[in-house]
């Protein structure tokens, strides 16, 4: 499946690192990420959230990316990198520990040049 990027909307946005955080008070499984569109090259940040929360076939996911600049990028990736089991959400390193702390007491890591105030939401584009 691929992603539609939130700024040219082509279906070229890859994630290109991210760092699994398990559940928290509102999803089930959460991901800070690190994303960028080999159509326009926008970079940015992102959390994927997805509960199966309620009914048995009731699912619910959002993706949503903000803009940063080079410098957010590089210590994003650096947060990730750092980690040596990235998908493994249990993980108690202090990447983890820092994303968990995050933005607002989200799963959002503290980063300086994100534009948190423009949260841009990323589409699955389907394959039918």
């Amino acid at each position: 499946m691929a992603l539609r990027c939130p700024k040219c909307k082509a279906g070229a946005l890859k994630v290109v690192a991210a760092l699994e955080l398990g559940p928290d008070k509102r999803s089930d499984e959460v991901a800070f990420q690190v994303v960028a569109c080999t159509a326009c090259g926008f970079e940015g940040v992102a959390v994927y959230e997805e509960s199966r929360r309620g009914a048995l076939d009731d699912e619910s996911w959002s993706h949503t990316a903000w803009a940063a600049d080079d410098s957010a990028i590089a210590a994003a990736r650096r947060l990730i990198a750092s980690c040596w089991r990235p998908r493994y959400a249990t993980c108690t390193c202090p990447a983890h520990a820092r994303a968990r702390g995050g933005v607002r007491g989200e799963n959002i890591p503290e980063l300086e040049g994100v534009d948190w105030e423009t949260p841009l939401p990323i589409h699955f584009i389907s394959s039918r």
